[in-house]
Protein backbone atom coordinates (compact mmCIF):
# COMPACT_ATOMS: atom_id res chain seq x y z
CA UNK A 1 0.00 0.00 0.00
CA UNK A 2 1.37 3.59 -0.95
CA UNK A 3 2.85 5.49 2.20
CA UNK A 4 1.62 9.01 0.63
CA UNK A 5 -1.83 7.32 1.01
CA UNK A 6 -3.70 9.34 4.04
CA UNK A 7 -5.20 7.04 6.63
CA UNK A 8 -8.73 7.50 5.28
CA UNK A 9 -7.51 6.69 2.07
CA UNK A 10 -5.80 3.15 3.18
CA UNK A 11 -9.08 2.91 5.57
CA UNK A 12 -11.34 2.53 2.22
CA UNK A 13 -8.84 0.35 0.04
CA UNK A 14 -8.55 -2.14 3.14
CA UNK A 15 -12.24 -1.99 3.16
CA UNK A 16 -12.54 -2.44 0.14
CA UNK A 17 -10.12 -5.75 -0.13
CA UNK A 18 -11.92 -7.30 2.49
CA UNK A 19 -15.63 -6.92 1.23
CA UNK A 20 -14.19 -8.48 -2.28
CA UNK A 21 -12.47 -11.39 -0.31
CA UNK A 22 -16.10 -11.77 1.32
CA UNK A 23 -18.06 -11.61 -1.90
CA UNK A 24 -15.81 -14.08 -3.44
CA UNK A 25 -15.94 -16.45 -0.48
CA UNK A 26 -19.89 -15.74 -0.88
CA UNK A 27 -19.94 -16.95 -4.36
CA UNK A 28 -18.27 -20.14 -3.98
CA UNK A 29 -20.32 -21.06 -0.93
CA UNK A 30 -23.53 -19.96 -3.12
CA UNK A 31 -21.83 -22.11 -6.68
CA UNK A 32 -20.91 -25.29 -3.84
CA UNK A 33 -24.34 -24.66 -2.79
CA UNK A 34 -25.94 -24.68 -5.91
CA UNK A 35 -23.89 -27.81 -7.33
CA UNK A 36 -24.98 -29.82 -4.29
CA UNK A 37 -28.56 -29.22 -5.04
CA UNK A 38 -28.16 -29.30 -8.64
CA UNK A 39 -26.70 -32.92 -7.63
CA UNK A 40 -29.73 -33.87 -5.05
CA UNK A 41 -32.38 -33.03 -7.33
CA UNK A 42 -30.64 -34.79 -10.46
CA UNK A 43 -28.96 -38.10 -8.79
CA UNK A 44 -26.76 -39.42 -11.42
CA UNK A 45 -27.19 -43.00 -9.74
CA UNK A 46 -30.29 -44.65 -7.83
CA UNK A 47 -30.20 -47.45 -5.68
CA UNK A 48 -32.90 -49.33 -4.11
CA UNK A 49 -32.54 -51.59 -0.53
CA UNK A 50 -34.66 -53.82 1.85
CA UNK A 51 -33.74 -54.03 4.68
CA UNK A 52 -35.10 -57.07 7.07
CA UNK A 53 -36.96 -54.59 10.10
CA UNK A 54 -34.99 -55.36 12.81
CA UNK A 55 -31.75 -53.62 11.07
CA UNK A 56 -33.33 -50.72 9.00
CA UNK A 57 -32.86 -47.72 11.67
CA UNK A 58 -29.19 -48.64 10.91
CA UNK A 59 -29.68 -48.70 7.11
CA UNK A 60 -31.18 -45.34 6.92
CA UNK A 61 -28.43 -43.96 8.72
CA UNK A 62 -25.88 -45.18 6.76
CA UNK A 63 -27.72 -44.05 4.01
CA UNK A 64 -28.76 -40.12 5.28
CA UNK A 65 -24.49 -40.44 5.89
CA UNK A 66 -23.52 -41.05 2.52
CA UNK A 67 -25.93 -39.63 0.99
CA UNK A 68 -24.45 -36.24 2.44
CA UNK A 69 -21.50 -36.81 1.04
CA UNK A 70 -22.85 -38.11 -2.15
CA UNK A 71 -26.00 -35.90 -3.05
CA UNK A 72 -25.39 -37.37 -6.92
CA UNK A 73 -26.87 -40.63 -5.93
CA UNK A 74 -30.20 -41.14 -4.69
CA UNK A 75 -31.13 -44.16 -2.40
CA UNK A 76 -34.55 -45.45 -1.76
CA UNK A 77 -35.65 -47.69 0.86
CA UNK A 78 -37.71 -49.79 -0.08
CA UNK A 79 -40.37 -52.03 2.67
CA UNK A 80 -41.96 -54.60 -0.05
CA UNK A 81 -40.09 -57.72 0.66
CA UNK A 82 -41.55 -58.94 -2.78
CA UNK A 83 -40.21 -55.82 -5.08
CA UNK A 84 -36.78 -56.46 -7.01
CA UNK A 85 -34.21 -54.01 -5.20
CA UNK A 86 -30.24 -53.83 -5.57
CA UNK A 87 -29.45 -54.45 -2.25
CA UNK A 88 -31.14 -56.51 0.63
CA UNK A 89 -29.44 -56.49 4.17
CA UNK A 90 -30.26 -60.11 5.65
CA UNK A 91 -28.91 -62.67 7.88
CA UNK A 92 -25.90 -64.45 6.89
CA UNK A 93 -28.00 -67.54 7.35
CA UNK A 94 -29.71 -66.74 4.43
CA UNK A 95 -28.34 -67.59 0.60
CA UNK A 96 -28.19 -65.30 -1.93
CA UNK A 97 -29.88 -65.25 -5.17
CA UNK A 98 -28.69 -66.62 -7.76
CA UNK A 99 -26.45 -63.74 -9.71
CA UNK A 100 -26.30 -61.90 -6.35
CA UNK A 101 -23.11 -61.74 -4.25
CA UNK A 102 -23.23 -60.74 -0.42
CA UNK A 103 -21.09 -58.49 1.80
CA UNK A 104 -20.76 -58.63 5.62
CA UNK A 105 -21.40 -55.46 6.97
CA UNK A 106 -22.05 -56.15 11.24
CA UNK A 107 -23.17 -58.66 13.50
CA UNK A 108 -26.07 -59.58 16.04
CA UNK A 109 -26.01 -61.46 19.34
CA UNK A 110 -28.65 -62.95 20.43
CA UNK A 111 -29.70 -63.47 24.46
CA UNK A 112 -32.19 -65.23 26.31
CA UNK A 113 -34.79 -63.27 28.21
CA UNK A 114 -37.83 -63.07 30.26
CA UNK A 115 -40.21 -60.33 32.09
CA UNK A 116 -40.13 -59.42 35.69
CA UNK A 117 -43.79 -60.04 35.59
CA UNK A 118 -43.13 -63.99 35.44
CA UNK A 119 -44.12 -65.81 38.10
CA UNK A 120 -41.23 -67.80 38.44
CA UNK A 121 -38.83 -64.86 37.78
CA UNK A 122 -37.32 -65.12 41.27
CA UNK A 123 -35.76 -68.19 40.71
CA UNK A 124 -35.27 -67.23 37.21
CA UNK A 125 -32.50 -65.22 38.66
CA UNK A 126 -30.69 -67.08 41.14
CA UNK A 127 -29.88 -69.78 38.42
CA UNK A 128 -27.08 -69.80 36.39
CA UNK A 129 -27.83 -71.37 32.83
CA UNK A 130 -24.85 -73.46 31.54
CA UNK A 131 -24.85 -75.06 27.82
CA UNK A 132 -27.15 -77.99 29.18
CA UNK A 133 -29.72 -75.84 31.25
CA UNK A 134 -30.20 -74.11 28.46
CA UNK A 135 -31.03 -76.85 26.29
CA UNK A 136 -33.44 -78.48 28.14
CA UNK A 137 -34.93 -75.16 28.32
CA UNK A 138 -35.43 -74.42 24.76
CA UNK A 139 -35.57 -77.81 23.12
CA UNK A 140 -37.61 -80.70 23.03
CA UNK A 141 -37.09 -83.63 25.08
CA UNK A 142 -36.76 -86.68 22.29
CA UNK A 143 -33.36 -84.54 20.41
CA UNK A 144 -31.35 -84.30 24.47
CA UNK A 145 -28.95 -86.49 24.99
CA UNK A 146 -29.43 -88.03 28.63
CA UNK A 147 -27.39 -85.54 30.67
CA UNK A 148 -29.47 -82.66 29.13
CA UNK A 149 -32.55 -84.48 29.74
CA UNK A 150 -31.92 -84.84 32.94
CA UNK A 151 -31.84 -80.88 33.29
CA UNK A 152 -35.71 -80.47 32.62
CA UNK A 153 -37.54 -80.49 35.69
CA UNK A 154 -41.28 -79.45 36.62
CA UNK A 155 -39.74 -75.61 36.99
CA UNK A 156 -38.85 -76.05 33.29
CA UNK A 157 -41.88 -77.59 32.16
CA UNK A 158 -43.57 -74.60 33.55
CA UNK A 159 -41.92 -71.88 31.29
CA UNK A 160 -43.43 -71.80 27.67
CA UNK A 161 -40.77 -70.67 24.77
CA UNK A 162 -41.45 -68.14 22.25
CA UNK A 163 -39.32 -68.36 18.95
CA UNK A 164 -39.93 -66.78 15.92
CA UNK A 165 -40.89 -68.72 12.37
CA UNK A 166 -39.95 -66.22 9.44
CA UNK A 167 -37.36 -66.11 7.21
CA UNK A 168 -35.50 -63.75 9.01
CA UNK A 169 -35.72 -64.88 12.45
CA UNK A 170 -32.84 -65.17 14.94
CA UNK A 171 -34.23 -68.81 15.07
CA UNK A 172 -32.29 -70.36 13.00
CA UNK A 173 -29.25 -68.72 14.47
CA UNK A 174 -29.92 -69.46 18.16
CA UNK A 175 -30.79 -73.20 17.20
CA UNK A 176 -27.81 -74.07 15.28
CA UNK A 177 -25.52 -72.57 17.50
CA UNK A 178 -26.56 -75.49 19.96
CA UNK A 179 -26.69 -77.55 17.29
CA UNK A 180 -30.30 -78.03 16.44
CA UNK A 181 -32.79 -77.03 14.12
CA UNK A 182 -35.31 -74.97 14.50
CA UNK A 183 -38.37 -77.78 14.37
CA UNK A 184 -36.44 -78.66 17.54
CA UNK A 185 -37.02 -75.59 19.25
CA UNK A 186 -40.22 -76.38 22.24
CA UNK A 187 -43.48 -73.95 22.91
CA UNK A 188 -44.69 -71.47 20.48
CA UNK A 189 -43.61 -70.32 16.86
CA UNK A 190 -44.63 -66.62 16.22
CA UNK A 191 -44.50 -65.26 12.88
CA UNK A 192 -43.41 -61.64 11.85
CA UNK A 193 -40.57 -60.03 13.09
CA UNK A 194 -38.92 -61.04 16.45
CA UNK A 195 -40.18 -57.67 17.93
CA UNK A 196 -43.60 -59.55 18.22
CA UNK A 197 -41.60 -62.17 20.71
CA UNK A 198 -41.42 -59.56 23.03
CA UNK A 199 -45.00 -58.61 22.90
CA UNK A 200 -45.82 -62.62 23.51
CA UNK A 201 -43.76 -62.88 26.95
CA UNK A 202 -45.38 -59.27 27.57
CA UNK A 203 -48.45 -60.98 27.47
CA UNK A 204 -47.81 -64.47 28.59
CA UNK A 205 -46.09 -63.87 31.97
CA UNK A 206 -44.71 -67.55 31.71
CA UNK A 207 -42.77 -67.15 28.65
CA UNK A 208 -39.10 -67.02 27.85
CA UNK A 209 -37.26 -65.91 24.29
CA UNK A 210 -34.29 -65.07 22.74
CA UNK A 211 -33.80 -61.67 20.75
CA UNK A 212 -31.39 -59.57 19.43
CA UNK A 213 -29.75 -56.49 21.40
CA UNK A 214 -31.48 -53.62 18.69
CA UNK A 215 -34.86 -55.31 19.86
CA UNK A 216 -34.12 -55.53 23.90
CA UNK A 217 -32.47 -52.68 25.03
CA UNK A 218 -33.62 -48.62 24.85
CA UNK A 219 -31.29 -47.52 22.05
CA UNK A 220 -31.75 -43.71 24.05
CA UNK A 221 -30.90 -44.72 27.52
CA UNK A 222 -28.80 -48.02 26.31
CA UNK A 223 -30.45 -50.02 29.10
CA UNK A 224 -33.04 -52.82 28.98
CA UNK A 225 -36.13 -52.59 28.00
CA UNK A 226 -38.79 -51.83 30.99
CA UNK A 227 -39.59 -55.05 32.64
CA UNK A 228 -37.18 -57.10 30.29
CA UNK A 229 -35.07 -59.47 32.46
CA UNK A 230 -31.77 -61.42 31.06
CA UNK A 231 -31.58 -65.27 31.86
CA UNK A 232 -28.26 -65.02 33.98
CA UNK A 233 -25.44 -67.45 32.11
CA UNK A 234 -23.15 -68.93 33.85
CA UNK A 235 -19.80 -68.03 31.70
CA UNK A 236 -16.09 -68.49 32.44
CA UNK A 237 -15.38 -65.29 32.89
CA UNK A 238 -16.33 -63.40 35.30
CA UNK A 239 -16.10 -60.03 33.59
CA UNK A 240 -18.44 -61.77 31.02
CA UNK A 241 -21.19 -62.17 33.44
CA UNK A 242 -21.09 -58.81 35.21
CA UNK A 243 -21.20 -56.83 31.62
CA UNK A 244 -24.72 -58.78 30.51
CA UNK A 245 -25.91 -58.64 33.47
CA UNK A 246 -25.36 -54.91 33.97
CA UNK A 247 -28.04 -54.64 31.62
CA UNK A 248 -25.83 -51.62 29.89
CA UNK A 249 -25.86 -51.96 26.03
CA UNK A 250 -22.52 -50.33 25.37
CA UNK A 251 -20.76 -52.88 27.97
CA UNK A 252 -22.57 -55.67 26.21
CA UNK A 253 -21.05 -54.84 22.57
CA UNK A 254 -17.84 -53.91 24.41
CA UNK A 255 -17.60 -57.31 26.16
CA UNK A 256 -18.98 -59.40 22.70
CA UNK A 257 -16.62 -57.63 20.76
CA UNK A 258 -13.94 -58.44 22.59
CA UNK A 259 -13.96 -61.98 22.80
CA UNK A 260 -16.34 -64.93 22.02
CA UNK A 261 -18.85 -65.86 24.71
CA UNK A 262 -20.16 -68.96 24.33
CA UNK A 263 -23.10 -69.05 25.27
CA UNK A 264 -24.30 -66.12 23.35
CA UNK A 265 -24.98 -66.92 19.30
CA UNK A 266 -23.59 -64.12 17.05
CA UNK A 267 -24.27 -63.92 13.82
CA UNK A 268 -23.17 -61.84 10.62
CA UNK A 269 -25.83 -59.72 8.25
CA UNK A 270 -24.50 -58.84 4.83
CA UNK A 271 -25.82 -57.26 1.74
CA UNK A 272 -26.99 -59.66 -1.07
CA UNK A 273 -26.41 -57.24 -3.62
CA UNK A 274 -26.39 -56.86 -7.59
CA UNK A 275 -23.81 -55.77 -10.17
CA UNK A 276 -24.99 -51.77 -10.55
CA UNK A 277 -22.92 -48.12 -10.70
CA UNK A 278 -22.77 -47.23 -7.16
CA UNK A 279 -23.91 -50.33 -5.11
CA UNK A 280 -20.06 -51.09 -4.77
CA UNK A 281 -18.82 -47.72 -3.56
CA UNK A 282 -21.68 -47.33 -1.32
CA UNK A 283 -20.24 -51.24 0.41
CA UNK A 284 -17.11 -49.88 0.16
CA UNK A 285 -18.36 -46.77 2.40
CA UNK A 286 -19.60 -48.72 4.90
CA UNK A 287 -17.16 -50.97 5.59
CA UNK A 288 -14.33 -48.14 6.13
CA UNK A 289 -16.81 -45.22 7.90
CA UNK A 290 -20.35 -46.78 8.04
CA UNK A 291 -19.23 -49.27 11.08
CA UNK A 292 -19.06 -46.34 13.12
CA UNK A 293 -22.84 -46.13 13.49
CA UNK A 294 -23.30 -49.93 14.32
CA UNK A 295 -22.86 -49.61 18.12
CA UNK A 296 -25.81 -46.75 18.00
CA UNK A 297 -28.25 -49.48 16.47
CA UNK A 298 -27.32 -52.21 18.97
CA UNK A 299 -25.10 -53.86 16.28
CA UNK A 300 -21.71 -54.95 16.84
CA UNK A 301 -19.06 -53.97 14.23
CA UNK A 302 -17.03 -56.52 11.58
CA UNK A 303 -13.47 -57.57 12.99
CA UNK A 304 -10.96 -55.71 11.56
CA UNK A 305 -9.54 -58.74 9.62
CA UNK A 306 -13.05 -59.55 8.45
CA UNK A 307 -13.19 -55.95 6.78
CA UNK A 308 -10.57 -56.51 5.01
CA UNK A 309 -12.05 -59.89 4.03
CA UNK A 310 -15.23 -58.00 2.79
CA UNK A 311 -13.05 -54.99 0.97
CA UNK A 312 -11.47 -57.94 -1.23
CA UNK A 313 -14.23 -59.16 -2.02
CA UNK A 314 -15.88 -55.77 -3.30
CA UNK A 315 -12.01 -54.81 -4.96
CA UNK A 316 -11.93 -58.61 -6.69
CA UNK A 317 -15.75 -58.18 -8.32
CA UNK A 318 -15.20 -54.41 -9.12
CA UNK A 319 -11.97 -55.43 -11.35
CA UNK A 320 -13.34 -57.89 -12.65
CA UNK A 321 -16.27 -55.84 -14.30
CA UNK A 322 -14.17 -53.25 -15.60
Amino acid sequence: MNKNLGINEKKKIKMKTITTIKNISIAIALQFTAVSLYAANNPQEFITINSAKFGSSLVKVWVEKYTEKHPEVQIRLVENQKEETDLRLIPNNIKSEEGESIVNVGRYALLPVTTVENPLYERIAKQRFNEKKLKALFFQSDVLDTDESKKKDEFTEKLTIYSGANQVSGAETFATHFGYTTAQLRGKKIAGDDIFLLTAIGKDHSGITFNNLAYLYDLQSRNLKSKIALLPLDLKKKEQEEALLSGNLDKALDVLEESEVELVPVEEIGFSYKEKSGVTAFLQWILNEGQQYNHDFGFLTLEQSQVKKEQKKLDTRLSSNR
